[in-house]
């Protein structure tokens, strides 16, 4: 991803102010009327008649949260009026603890009380949910007090919302943001980028940034408009990448560290990152971070992570060519230190300066992809040398070998259809837990890396599933998301309220619940639906290369007859996670485009990630295995193509939604299946099969163009993780390209 704002910053503006991007911000966008009062219902309190939202309590986010509940009440039906005699009451309890709630409801009279806004926003969601999902405007008589399962949830910012540094002003990242965060049990918001734009340095002034006072306020500002909503900022900083000859590295000679692999730099440059031994180095790093938290005390912690990315250190992606085989770094300070050792000293550093000035501010530290550079899978020498105040986060799916029917898939990334724990995982929170370092897990909500290309695969079930293996963690907190597609404030993203703020639920329960709610007579066609592609994604046979391929473009994936497809250039993009492979502000990578397209099946990539366990080959696992899944997902849209239809104007807006979500799975896995069957036969010279499979594939594209019109947030263009083409015009290409084998 892009690391900072600044060489988008149009687009992300633009972005922001995207129609369907505001419409998905509104958190009550699907509240229907609720019903009259039901007199069968034992102990319940009718909200008939009108009503009084008043607050008497005085934190940040009271007015808000009342703002949001009357909202909430008159688009239910309720009538709202400040002459009511019957109240509901935002009331300040400095006894109720952090993130937690009290509601007491009697005749005339619901009062919701918390100590701040956390705790506050979650009772205002309890008694919104409650009301939607029972349908009728009446409570249930008596208290209810409730904490959530972990204290700290986090996500991902809304669909089009900017998280990346340092524009984060409303017009890049809405309070309309923070609210729909909210009203999915989310109090933290994940922030991305170079942390040299807040650089106020007087240990190495040369890295002072002229607009580091800015981009403070900037800061500063979107802190405090989210916590008015419950949510706390959490930073993931990307650290310097500088050229050799830098000005600091020629005052300060020990500032630099390993010079990077040259393999990862694409413009031939020789960049280093900072020493992450020399004391210089370690007591800058603790005056940014110190001073962020000085300047934004609003700020949620630190999000570090030293595996593979981000916040670098000397032996994260160092060049060791002609280098002795034993060697880990090419940085002299470093050389003769354990890795473990170096990346601990840098923590302990880090976390030493924001606790001096913030003590209770997470600092996780995120060994993603750290077998790039610890010979133990589990990096429990790190975990056995980490300080007081640092805590581990670590992922629930991730660096496992998936059993499977006749093969085993490699989990190397995020997954759908993995859901954990990982066997490095429950070695590392058993570790944690004897050294009493705080868990934080990190999950996918809502997608896998099979299937960055949608909002989120709808397969309840199977991501039920992951939450519920995520909770038997116990972990202090939950990273629910990477910056993918964009919190969509869907069903699945939905089930992570329910698993925190409604453990005792029964498995398939919440979902069942949802899709009385939203679709009401077409319930159990949807609960079918979820069930059939929790099956299909049982099937997805491995996780494929980032945005390439047919599970990435989907129904608009060519099929090439030759090295190319036709019109090659209206598939290539802008991949911006390939900036990490540049010198800090470098704008190289925005100038290389990358075809998006598999002309040939991917066999290097198959035997990393499937390995048979008897004769098998790769491609025949792959093809048989997509073969099911297309069985199970053609189920899945059949099941809601024929769904009986409501007569809420509303539920039929959400079962359309979902249908489409639905249908699209199902053409992308087809057309996923019918691409690698084409290059398989391909590879054998199988002209007449080709042929074959390619028209089946135009059926299918041409089934996939008006479903686009409808959904046209499926668009791939209007992602802002790189800058990708049409969707819309891939279509058109493809079916030209065709039209022109097969005839018209």
């Amino acid at each position: 991803m892009m690391h900072n704002s600044l060489l988008i910053a149009d687009r992300l503006l633009r972005a922001n102010q995207d129609e369907i991007a505001i419409e998905r911000r509104a958190p009550h966008r699907s509240i229907r009327r609720l019903a009259a009062v039901d007199t069968d219902r034992p102990n319940a309190v009718g909200l008939d008649g009108s009503w009084l939202v008043t607050r008497e309590a005085s934190f940040t986010g009271a007015t808000e949260a009342a703002e949001d509940l009357s909202d909430y009440l008159a688009r239910a039906g309720i009538e709202v009026n400040e002459h009511a005699e019957q109240r509901f009451v935002i009331r300040e309890d400095a006894s109720i603890g952090k993130g937690c709630f009290k509601r007491e409801v009697r005749i005339g009279e619901v009062v919701i009380e918390a100590s701040e806004a956390k705790g506050l926003w979650a009772g205002i969601v309890w008694t919104e949910r409650e009301l939607s999902a029972s349908g009728v405007a009446c409570l249930e008589a008596g208290i209810v007090e409730r904490s959530p399962q972990w204290q700290v949830q986090i996500s991902q910012a809304p669909y089009l919302s900017n998280y990346l540094v340092p524009d984060l002003d409303e017009a890049y990242l809405s309070d309309e943001a923070f609210g729909l965060l909210a009203h999915y049990g989310i109090n933290g918001m994940t922030l991305y980028g170079d942390w040299l734009l807040y650089v106020e340095s007087r240990i190495f002034p040369e890295l002072n940034h002229p607009k580091s006072k800015e981009n403070l306020e900037k800061l500063q500002d979107a802190a405090r408009r989210a916590a008015k909503y419950g949510i706390s900022l959490y930073y993931v900083p990307v650290s310097p990448k500088l050229d050799g000859n830098h000005p600091l590295f020629q005052r300060v000679p020990s500032a630099r560290g390993a010079r990077i692999n040259p393999g990862l730099v694409q413009n031939g440059k020789e960049i280093y990152n900072l020493c992450s031994s020399d004391p210089d180095c370690l007591d800058f790093h603790g005056e940014t971070m110190a001073n962020l938290f000085r300047e934004v005390p609003e700020l949620g912690g630190l999000i570090l992570i030293i595996g593979g990315e981000s916040y670098y250190h000397c032996f994260m992606r160092p060049d060791l060519r002609d280098l002795p085989d034993e060697a880990r770094t090419n940085c002299p300070n470093c050389r003769d230190k354990q890795p473990e050792d170096a990346v601990n000293g840098l923590l302990r550093a880090t976390a030493d300066a924001v606790h001096a000035v913030k003590p209770d501010a997470p600092i996780m530290t995120w060994p993603y992809s750290a077998f790039v550079w610890s010979s133990d899978p589990a990096q429990l020498a790190l975990i056995d040398g980490m300080s007081n105040g640092v805590s581990l986060l670590s992922t629930i799916e991730k660096d496992e070998w998936a059993v499977k029917e006749g093969y085993d898939k490699k989990i190397w990334d995020y997954s759908v259809d993995y859901t954990g724990p990982a066997t490095n995982l429950l070695q590392q929170a058993e570790d944690a837990a004897g050294k009493q370092i705080p868990l934080y897990i990190k999950t996918e909500t809502a997608i896998g890396l099979e299937c960055i290309h949608i909002p989120y695969m709808p397969a309840l079930g199977r991501l039920e599933e992951k939450w519920r293996n995520t909770a038997a963690m116990s972990p202090a907190g939950v990273l629910q998301s990477w910056m993918f597609f964009g919190m969509w404030g869907s069903r699945a993203e939905e089930l992570g309220w329910w698993a925190s703020w409604r453990p005792e639920l029964s498995a398939g329960e919440a979902a069942a619940i949802m899709a009385k709610r939203d679709f009401g007579p077409a319930a159990e066609a949807f609960i079918n639906a979820w069930r059939e592609l929790d099956q299909a994604v049982a099937h997805l046979p491995y996780i494929p290369i980032y945005f390439t391929g047919p599970e990435f473009i989907g129904p608009a994936h060519p099929l090439a007859f030759g090295d190319l497809p036709d019109e090659p250039e209206l598939y290539e993009a802008l991949l911006y996670y390939l900036q990490e492979n540049e010198e800090t502000f470098s704008n190289a990578t925005n100038e290389v485009k990358h075809s998006l397209v598999l002309t040939s099946l991917p066999h290097s990539h198959m035997k990393f990630t499937i390995r048979p366990r008897n004769d098998s080959e790769p491609a025949d696992i792959l093809i048989r295995e997509y073969e099911i899944a297309c069985r199970h997902a053609l189920q899945a849209y059949q099941a809601v193509a024929s769904a009986p239809a409501s007569e809420d104007s509303l539920q039929v807006k959400m079962a359309a939604e979902e249908c489409a979500l639905i249908e699209y799975v199902y053409r992308t896995l087809l057309t996923t299946l019918n691409t690698y069957k084409f290059l398989l036969a391909k590879e054998s010279g199988n002209k007449n099969l080709m042929l074959e499979i390619a028209a089946k594939e135009r059926e299918n594209a041409e089934a996939a163009v008006p479903l686009l019109a409808r959904a046209p947030w499926l668009e791939l263009s209007r992602r802002t993780d790189g800058e990708f083409p049409s969707t819309a015009t891939m279509l058109e290409a493809k079916l030209r390209s065709l039209a022109n084998v097969l005839g018209r």
